[in-house]
């Protein structure tokens, strides 16, 4: 692995159509044995993301559009997943930095979740055996519970997804920070008593000291220093044309095998 530092964007809140853009970017522009990229962000307003191959009712996109929902359309897989009260994180890194399988890189990025989570007072439960909940997939990604993913009391805090392409992968996540605006929750399709949120769990830890723990806890697990960093300009340009185009247009249901998405995997699989 190089020994290049590890990449840290730390950046503020956008809409959906950028936030998925800049993921994707930094995933296809990956050198092979590039050092790994961390970019912790924030969605303005409510987002619903799908998975990129998920079915969208027009009568959910209709209820999201009447309450102010915006959709986009990930280039990972998985379920839905309510942003706008969360941080999101997304890993960018050669295959060889993390270990190898969907379930190993999974069951590693969520020891290094706990471990973050663990340095702002949040004790999470033991990681699920099975899936819990139901065990087709949910539109809700936070209505199912896969290896390694986190939930404190019972309840889903983080929701992750995978993508692997040519050598690369990028996981990204959302960690929930407080509720849901009720209107929005009913729209997404967000059921009761399903996840939690930092501020439903009594922990209202300042976003910055989140976000310190969560880049310090990969430069520990990656043994790896940290360097700050911005998007470059050529990242701009590029991640702002794929905004613009259907990449994450939720009309269009992105089939492309071979580029590796993927959902949490289920203990029971």
């Amino acid at each position: 692995m190089s020994r290049a530092p590890l990449r840290w964007l730390d950046e503020g809140a956008a809409d959906g159509r950028w936030n998925m853009a800049v993921d994707e970017t930094l995933l296809l522009a990956l050198e092979e044995d590039g050092a790994p990229t961390l970019r912790l962000y924030a969605w303005r307003g409510p987002w619903l993301s799908l998975g990129h191959a998920q079915a969208l009712d027009p009568l959910r996109e209709a209820a999201c559009r009447d309450v102010g929902v915006g959709i986009v359309r990930r280039p990972t897989g998985g379920s839905a997943v309510l942003h706008g009260a969360d941080l999101t994180y997304a890993l960018v890194a050669p295959e060889s930095a993390v270990p190898a399988g969907l379930e190993a890189s999974y069951a590693w990025v969520g020891r290094v979740l706990r471990e973050a989570l663990d340095r702002v007072g949040v004790v999470a439960d033991p990681p699920a055996g099975r899936s819990a909940g139901r065990r087709e997939q949910p539109f809700d990604c936070f209505a199912r519970v896969g290896i390694e993913e986190i939930t404190v009391a019972g309840r889903k805090l983080v929701g992750s997804a995978q993508r692997r392409i040519r050598g690369r992968i990028l996981q990204h996540g959302s960690i929930r920070l407080g509720p849901d605006p009720p209107p929005a929750a009913a729209a997404a399709g967000r059921l009761a008593g399903v996840a939690t949120s930092l501020a439903e769990l009594g922990f209202e830890p300042p976003e910055n000291r989140l976000r310190d723990a969560c880049v310090q806890a990969f430069a520990a697990a990656f043994d790896l220093p940290i360097d700050r960093s911005s998007l470059t300009e050529p990242e701009r340009a590029r991640a702002a044309e794929r905004a613009r185009g259907p990449a994450g247009n939720p009309r269009v249901g992105r089939r492309d095998p071979g580029a590796g998405a993927s959902r949490p995997p289920s203990a029971g699989r």
